[in-house]
């Protein structure tokens, strides 16, 4: 199985944690959706937007504990989809993509998500978070 990220996930350090362990990954670029933050989050959602196209990481063959444990750290906000994602190259391969649910699209802001202001401002206080979530699920 493969996931497209556009957000916390893609950063390695998270993925890690999260799905607990690292997958193979390259550069992908997912037609069609736009990247926005979400009001009083410090995390992104993303949203059809048909004349954009938004870079991301493609997670190679995640296993499905992994798969399982993603699925609930993103939890009711997102569906999980299967899209085509473009590499490098120019391939095209399927990739599940977490979509913002468009009952919540009230939660969107108007500013894009900037992952090097996450990186600075944001992401010690997330990894300790996400380490929060991984011991949740052995108790």
């Amino acid at each position: 199985m493969r996931l497209f990220s556009y957000g916390t996930l893609m950063l390695d350090e998270v993925m890690e944690v999260v799905a607990g362990r690292l997958f193979a990954r390259c550069a992908a670029a997912l037609a069609g959706f736009r990247r926005r933050a979400l009001r009083g989050q410090v995390y992104p959602a993303i949203v059809p937007a048909s004349d954009e196209t938004l870079d991301g990481v493609l997670w190679e063959a995640l296993d499905p504990p992994a798969l399982a444990r993603i699925d609930r750290f993103e939890g009711p906000l997102y569906e999980r989809q299967l899209r085509s994602v473009a590499i490098s190259s120019g391939e095209l391969r399927s990739a599940f993509v977490y979509v913002l649910r468009p009952e919540h699209a009230g939660l969107l802001a108007d500013a894009s998500w900037d992952e090097a202001s996450f990186r600075a401002s944001h992401l010690a206080d997330f990894l300790g978070a996400c380490r929060a979530f991984a011991r949740g699920l052995r108790d």
